[in-house]
């Protein structure tokens, strides 16, 4: 009976905080809102084949394979084989080629970094403004200056080298060889290619709305949907043909480069003769895009899962430990920037203190406390947001705030449960404690991904490399103007008290369903 007892309270507490005040009714439109874009993208994809063919535009059948060659270089001689003539100085010069782009890739971030946060001056992450908050290590004599953390520079400016050198590891293992393929290999890359393509974003999804602040997920939906949009246009107005298209009919044909050319599965036919049936055949002899090569939407969606699930995923800091000395040394030294125009909530603000463009100089955040920088992007600088710690629960973890007079004030965020360490320090929560599941999920599938696309003989390194610019667009693009300044600065402000809460948005899905019980702690980014 208990088992049973504890399952109901369980389901309960899941259709509970699902709704979270909503109905059944405005719960799946609220659904149908977050993911329109997708849907969106989804109905242009379905009813490209409507366009007439005489209003469509040229076919680029060799450009995406000459750009993977000459900007990545031809490792297995593919040049010599499409044109022989000449293909013996293509391969030295695809050398060349690549390794200036290769240097470039390392290169230009470099000098883009250096002048954002040495010439500039710039004392916060332009990608992450509440790094501080959400990511600041337990243990701040190990944290390092803004411009010297590994999360600041991964984040945009090591990615694109990140990805050069990953799509050409991976397409070492991709060889299009009899001998490399394998059924093993086949079925493993299948596995990526379909099942993972359409379960990956749900999952992601899924992670972001059980662990992360409300609103993450509407912003992941929106991001996805961006990119997807402008991919599918991209294809609709500058077709590009596949790899399995030149291994087919070669570079220089010209009788299939016509948009009466069926789709074709490639390596994935192979998989149906594994499987004995006939479903990827079918499925892309019936691809309303068939020369819808740049970007890779495939490389694109997996990038995108990759960034939030890197720039969301925390690590559990013991903040509201019940154990005072696990916290003596984990007292919060946040950058906030919390500057906003002034809505309904913010009425209730006391003035604690003010800041202005300028006052923080560079420095280790670890010597700066909770402060208003936001400022700095604000189209209106003198609007500011005032903390307040008058309207603090007695039971706060401390922060503090630096007021104009260099005078440290009380912060404190709001908190809404008791961490008990003697549960929260078992060794199965040690294994998960620096947030690492989510950051080896989301690398080990971005590697996959690019793999199997490549083995399945779908999309060149070219093709993968402009999907993750789209998606690297995209991401910065909802991060910049909703996630950071909408989403989560709200919901700071919330577990500041600075807003009532009057919509229960101050805890996560999770904190919802497992509210009151020794596991809230688990789902809160703040923990």
């Amino acid at each position: 009976m208990n088992v049973i007892y504890v399952l109901a309270t369980f389901v309960k507490n899941m259709y509970n905080a699902g709704l979270n005040q909503r109905s059944l009714i405005t719960l799946p439109f609220n659904f149908l809102l977050n993911f329109a874009p997708v849907f969106i993208w989804l109905s242009i994809f379905k009813h490209a084949g409507l366009i007439p063919t005489e209003i469509r535009p040229e076919i680029h059948s060799k450009f995406a394979f000459l750009a993977d060659q000459f900007l990545f270089g031809d490792y297995w001689n593919e040049l010599a084989v499409q044109l022989p003539k000449n293909g013996s100085k293509l391969v030295f010069w695809s050398f060349v080629s690549s390794s200036a782009f290769f240097l470039t890739l390392v290169c230009l971030p470099i000098a883009i970094w250096y002048y954002i946060y040495y010439v500039k001056h710039v004392n916060y992450n332009l990608v992450e403004w509440f790094s501080n908050v959400f990511h600041s290590p337990r243990d701040h004599k190990q944290q390092k200056p803004i411009h010297k953390s590994l999360r600041t520079i991964f984040i945009p400016f090591a990615l694109p080298v990140f990805t050069f050198i990953v799509l050409n590891f991976d397409h070492f293992f991709a060889f299009q060889s009899d001998a490399n393929f394998t059924k093993t290999k086949d079925l493993l890359a299948w596995f990526s290619y379909v099942i993972l393509h359409l379960t990956a974003p749900i999952l992601t999804a899924v992670y972001l709305y059980v662990f992360q602040p409300p609103g993450t997920m509407k912003c992941f939906g929106f991001a996805l949907g961006l990119q997807n949009i402008a991919g599918v246009f991209t294809h609709l107005l500058i077709p590009m043909a596949s790899p399995w298209f030149t291994h087919l009919y070669g570079i220089n044909d010209t009788e299939h480069v016509n948009y009466t050319q069926e789709g074709f599965a490639a390596g994935l036919i192979r998989v149906d003769t594994h499987l004995g049936t006939h479903l990827n055949t079918k499925g892309f002899h019936m691809s309303p895009i068939v020369f819808g090569a740049v970007p890779s939407l495939h490389s694109a969606i997996a990038f995108q899962c990759f960034l939030f699930l890197l720039s969301r995923s925390t690590s559990l800091k013991h903040r509201f430990s019940n154990i005072r000395n696990l916290t003596v040394n984990n007292i919060d030294s946040s950058t906030l920037k919390l500057n906003e125009e002034d809505d309904e909530d913010d009425a209730d603000n006391n003035a604690a203190g003010m800041f202005r463009p300028g006052d923080l100089e560079m420095e280790p955040l670890s010597t700066i406390e909770s402060t208003d920088i936001l400022n700095e992007r604000s189209p209106s600088p003198s609007s500011s947001i005032f903390v307040s710690s008058s309207e603090r629960s007695p039971s706060n973890s401390s922060s503090a705030v630096i007021s104009n007079d260099g005078h440290k004030k009380s912060l404190q965020f709001v908190q809404l449960y008791e961490e008990d360490t003697e549960f929260t320090n078992k060794w199965v929560f040690k294994m998960i404690n620096k947030g690492l599941v989510p950051k080896l999920c989301a690398i080990s599938y971005i590697i996959l991904q690019w793999w199997a696309t490549m083995y399945l003989d779908h999309h060149y390194r070219f093709d993968l490399f402009i999907g993750v610019l789209y998606a690297m667009v995209s991401f910065i693009i909802i991060n910049w103007f909703v996630l950071q300044p909408k989403v989560l600065k709200s919901w700071i402000h919330l577990r500041l008290g600075n807003k009532v809460d009057t919509r229960n948005e101050a805890r996560t899905f999770g904190m919802r369903v497992f509210c009151g019980t020794k596991m809230e702690w688990f789902f809160d980014p703040l923990a």
